[in-house]
C-alpha cells in the first residue's frame, strides 16, 4: 500500500472513531427521556430493511476503550466493497474481548443509513 492510501486510511478510521465515540456517548446520556426507553440498548439493531453483509478479515489493532477494531478485510460483495482497512463498531463490545491481533475471522456487518457499518456477528476461520 503506498503511503498516500494509507495515511488516508488512518485518517477516515480517525473520523470514525470520533463519530462513533460522539454517537455513543450521545445515544447512552439519553437514558429514560419521559418514558422512552434508553436508545443506547438497540444501537446496532437492525431495520427489516438492513442489508447484512459477510466478510473475512484480519484484525489490524483493537481500541477496546472506543468499542471498535480496524480490519483489513476482502471484498464484501453485498455492499460493493472491494477489500480495504477499516473501523468497525461492534453491536456487542463483548465481542472484541475474543479478537487479537493478527487474527483471521470471518463477520457479518450491518450498514443502514443511519449509521457507520457496524459487525453483528464474529466466526473464526478453520
Amino acid at each position: 500500500m503506498d503511503h498516500l492510501t494509507k495515511r488516508t486510511a488512518e485518517v477516515f478510521g480517525i473520523l470514525f472513531r470520533v463519530l462513533l465515540v460522539s454517537s455513543t456517548a450521545l445515544a447512552d446520556g439519553m437514558g429514560d427521556m419521559n418514558g422512552i426507553p434508553d436508545m443506547s440498548s438497540r444501537m446496532g439493531s437492525m431495520s427489516a430493511s438492513t442489508t447484512v453483509g459477510h466478510g473475512e478479515g484480519v484484525v489490524e489493532e483493537i481500541d477496546r476503550d472506543a468499542g471498535t477494531a480496524t480490519i483489513k478485510h476482502g471484498p464484501i460483495k453485498e455492499f460493493g466493497w472491494s477489500g480495504m482497512i477499516m473501523t468497525f463498531g461492534f453491536r456487542h463490545r463483548s465481542s472484541l474481548d475474543s479478537l487479537k491481533k493478527g487474527e483471521r475471522f470471518r463477520f457479518d456487518v450491518v450498514q443502514d443509513s443511519q449509521g457507520p457499518a457496524v459487525i453483528t456477528k464474529i466466526r473464526p476461520v478453520p
